[in-house]
């Protein structure tokens, strides 16, 4: 019984913090306010001693641990051997402490957090309504901002921005810049990490992920370069308990468009210009259009190259997938599920709006 405490106490921490987060009033800010900045400098700069993504390692092992624990249990059945039920009650230990541990780890730097008083809230953005006019207005300042950045990056033999070294490096201390101007994203960061075997997460259509129990903030490094600044802004707003999807990419179009960094303004321009584009182009075509064919050939070129990256990988895996996140934010209280993401562009245009 002795063994089965810690995997007990992991699991009624966690149930605290669930039910805390979700019943109690004030208990979410209270814990963010308090308990983010030791999650992000005990587990984040532990797991960021490794020039790899931990967290993919961890879930290539268990895959692997899984596989022969299931291949011994066999052997053993099939040799009829002395000890197998004990060997199954190891096995069922290890499986239950690892599952409360990631459930305490999860509950504690990402689940609480959905709970809190949001960025937008605090600092006071997106609270105004925005006409088809506005977001034309905008539009066009990012289209123009996307032209003028474009000859700033370096560009492959094919046209397309490839960008410099460092490129992870860099989006952290840009992110802490950020962190100055708003104090709900201010101290250490760590620098986000490419997923060793990215194809995984493009069958998935996954652009980036941050994992909670290692305060890892990983991305897809197959993707095109110029997508790569905006969603590493991204997984690190997440990391400082900014979990609302919307604000994330907010917080990542905050930071990519006050850089002085052509690689990450850049990618900043051209993301607000998609999400900010795509929804002209559902309210008035023609303006859409209008707008679009001012971009520089260029920047067409890196938008062309990343539909076509992402269409070669859509099927059933991607349906899934997003499927299973679509599910995973409504059970976290966003409503409108994966579509929360396109949300941004209410908060990118009232912002733009307040500073014109």
């Amino acid at each position: 019984m002795k063994k089965l405490i810690f995997p007990a106490v992991c699991a009624a921490l966690g149930l605290v913090l669930r039910f805390g987060s979700r019943h109690v009033r004030g208990f979410a800010d209270a814990y963010a306010s308090h308990m983010n900045a030791f999650w992000v400098n005990t587990l984040g700069r532990l797991f960021n001693l490794f020039p790899f993504s931990f967290a993919e390692m961890a879930i290539y092992a268990i895959i692997l641990a899984v596989a022969v624990f299931l291949i011994v249990l066999l052997v053993r059945l099939l040799g009829r051997k002395r000890g197998t039920a004990r060997y199954v009650g190891r096995g069922a230990l290890f499986a239950v402490t690892l599952a409360s541990l990631i459930f305490f780890l999860y509950e504690a730097g990402e689940d609480s957090y959905f709970f809190r008083t949001t960025f937008a809230e605090t600092y006071g953005f997106g609270n105004g309504s925005y006409s088809t006019d506005d977001l034309e207005k905008v539009c066009m300042k990012l289209a123009n901002l996307c032209n003028e950045y474009a000859d700033q990056v370096e560009r492959d033999s094919d046209g397309y921005m490839v960008a410099s070294a460092d490129l992870g490096r860099r989006v952290s201390a840009n992110m802490t810049e950020l962190g100055e101007t708003y104090p709900m994203l201010g101290g250490w960061y760590p620098e986000p990490k490419p997923v060793f075997i990215s194809w995984f997460m493009s069958k998935m259509d996954f652009s980036g992920m941050f994992t909670a129990p290692t305060m890892e903030a990983n991305y897809n490094r197959d993707m095109p370069d110029y997508n790569k600044p905006f969603t590493m802004s991204h997984e690190l707003a997440h990391l400082k308990g900014v979990l609302l999807e919307n604000e994330a990419n907010f917080v990542a179009y905050l930071a990519c468009m006050q850089s002085d960094d052509a690689d990450i303004r850049y990618g900043g321009a051209v993301s607000g210009w998609i999400y900010c584009g795509n929804e002209l182009y559902k309210r008035d075509y023609s303006r859409w259009k209008a707008v679009a064919s001012t971009l520089a050939p260029s920047v067409d070129a890196d938008i062309d190259d990343n539909t076509a990256f992402w269409k070669a990988y859509r099927g059933k895996v991607a349906k899934t997938a997003q499927k299973a996140n679509n599910s995973y934010l409504k059970q976290a209280g966003v409503s409108d599920g994966t579509q929360s993401y396109n949300r941004v562009v209410d908060l990118i245009v009232s912002y733009e709006k307040e500073k014109s």
